[in-house]
């Protein structure tokens, strides 16, 4: 897998997080408001950790929320982020801007390429 993703591919945003989670709910409405901010230029995803555990493979989160970034199969960020908006504003226009090179890391790759494929069926 080439570690550059193409800009023309779409941004996308993945929450990891947990249902269980208080700061994942209060989290929620403020991730999934930025899909009209950004207006198709970004996709925004919530993926339920334990629902979809099989998304995560081998990947261990254990702080919430944890932010995946992706173009295409991708990666670019995966890290926890807190829980502002700001922050997730300023983490996805560095993003878009395309000041963020692609993570090479085998798990974070592995990852993505899942994350991706998971993406792609709901969509279908």
């Amino acid at each position: 897998m080439s570690s550059n993703p193409n800009a023309a591919d779409p941004l996308q945003v993945v929450c990891l997080c947990a249902d269980w989670c208080n700061n994942c709910r209060a989290y929620q409405p403020l991730f999934e408001s930025l899909q009209s901010q950004f207006n198709g230029a970004v996709r925004f995803a919530w993926i339920d950790i334990e629902d979809e555990s099989e998304v995560l493979g081998e990947v261990d989160v254990e702080n919430f929320p944890t932010l995946l970034v992706l173009r295409a199969q991708h990666p670019l960020f995966l890290g926890p982020v807190t829980p502002q908006l700001g922050v997730l504003v300023q983490l996805v226009q560095t993003a878009l801007d395309g000041r963020m090179q692609a993570l090479t890391g085998s798990t974070e790759c592995a990852l993505a390429v899942r994350v991706h494929h998971h993406l792609s069926q709901l969509q279908a």
